[in-house]
């Protein structure tokens, strides 16, 4: 199937909330991975209200590949319900900070068996580090989409950050996710100043961010902005890894 990295460049522009949510509204099976590098659990103890992981997550991808078992069989055992549909899962993403240098090696075999799963899978990559996303993630994803704000801390860090993921990736497989645009920048003056292409946008909406990110109780109101966001960027992202799937055997 498909893999779709997401990160960004700094100043916590909601890629956790982003990734939840697209989850909860994708159309179809998908799978949602916790790859941040600074280890924080929030999914964990957020959305998911401090269910107990048992072992499953990325230390248990760890001890696989230890073990030289094939990672793509132990990814179901290692799994946990984003929601109770059947259709989406989360794997957990590192117990410890110290398992993040241990895992460099199992980036490649890892990475392999993401792409090759039957389902889509999104991945909540956190900050780009100045070395950059894992590369073996990078290069066998669908495509990044880098989170960003639209206030100019937000386009500072992003220019500091993004040219480390396009050269990686390639210009062709690299998009931005405006959270809050118009605050002030807009997505077409960000687009054309990053000479980037601006993939979505998602409205400012903190409340309901923090029910996708820690867990808050869904706001009562009748329109939400937020949510008919992350509907339209989860259909446009589905044509992308439709499209991609289409170019299997095409060099990236």
């Amino acid at each position: 199937m498909s893999t779709l990295v997401f990160t960004s460049a700094g100043h916590a522009p909601g890629v956790t909330a982003l990734t939840i949510a697209l989850a909860l509204h994708w159309p179809n099976d998908v799978l949602l991975v916790d790859c941040n590098r600074e280890p924080d659990q929030s999914v964990l103890a957020g959305y998911l209200q401090g269910v107990d992981p048992a072992g499953r997550g990325l230390g248990g991808v760890l001890q696989s590949h230890r073990e030289r078992r094939p990672i793509a069989e132990c990814l179901p055992a290692l799994t946990l319900p984003l929601d109770a549909s059947g259709t989406r899962d989360f794997l957990p993403g590192f117990a410890h900070p110290g398992m993040v240098a241990l895992f460099e090696q199992v980036w490649p075999d890892f990475a392999s068996a993401l792409d090759g799963g039957e389902r889509v899978v999104l991945v909540d990559a956190g900050r780009i580090r100045p070395s950059g996303l894992p590369s073996p993630l990078v290069t066998s994803s669908a495509g990044v989409a880098v989170v960003t704000g639209s206030r100019l801390v937000d386009l500072a860090a992003l220019r500091l950050y993004l040219p480390l993921v396009v050269a990686v990736a390639g210009e062709d497989r690299v998009g931005l996710v405006v959270v809050g645009p118009g605050r002030p920048y807009g997505t077409g003056e960000i687009g054309e100043r990053f000479g980037v292409p601006v993939w979505g946008k998602v409205a400012w909406s903190p409340v309901e961010a923090a029910r996708f990110a820690a867990g808050e109780p869904a706001p009562r109101r009748l329109a939400n902005p937020y949510a008919t966001d992350v509907r339209a960027l989860a259909a446009s992202l589905v044509e992308r890894t439709v499209t991609q799937r289409t170019l299997v055997g095409v060099p990236r």
